[in-house]
């Protein structure tokens, strides 16, 4: 993510960024790529997990270790998902990954950074601040496409 000189803020990033810069043909790469450049990423624990999976489903196992472990050596702050963020979670079971990654954000009190409309609307809905996405096609990407999250 952004030099350790001091990038121009911190922010929860979700799967569909991360696997977005991890995936060049993927057609967000650069988007994600650019973000990456101007943010210091906060990665919830679970989306490590769904980077992972989504990437293996995609690449093979030996591709997903290798870049998940590029992305982690570039010094992203994995933040541990917490007892609170599971009973915010629990909310509603049916959205309880992306609740997560939206709880994460509140109790930091941090941007999120998204390339899905649902995990937009779902953060914006509970007071979660968005962060632009520079060159994404509309404000946070695309609805009903695949976003690489699992």
């Amino acid at each position: 993510m952004a030099g350790r000189t001091g990038p121009e803020r911190e922010a929860v990033v979700d799967t569909s960024v991360l696997h977005a810069l991890l995936v060049e043909e993927d057609p967000h790469h650069g988007p994600a790529a650019l973000l990456a450049s101007r943010i210091a990423a906060v990665v919830p624990s679970s989306v490590v997990h769904e980077l992972v999976w989504s990437l293996r489903r995609r690449l093979g196992a030996a591709a997903a270790g290798s870049r998940v472990g590029w992305l982690l050596a570039r010094g992203v702050r994995v933040e541990p998902v917490r007892l609170d963020d599971v009973w915010f979670a629990l909310r509603d079971p049916r959205r309880y990954e992306d609740l997560l990654v939206v709880s994460v954000a509140r109790r930091l009190g941090l941007p999120l950074a998204t390339l899905d409309r649902g995990m937009a609307r779902l953060a914006a809905r509970h007071g979660v601040e968005l962060l632009p996405i520079p060159g994404a096609p509309g404000a946070h990407g695309r609805a009903g496409e695949e976003t690489g999250q699992a």
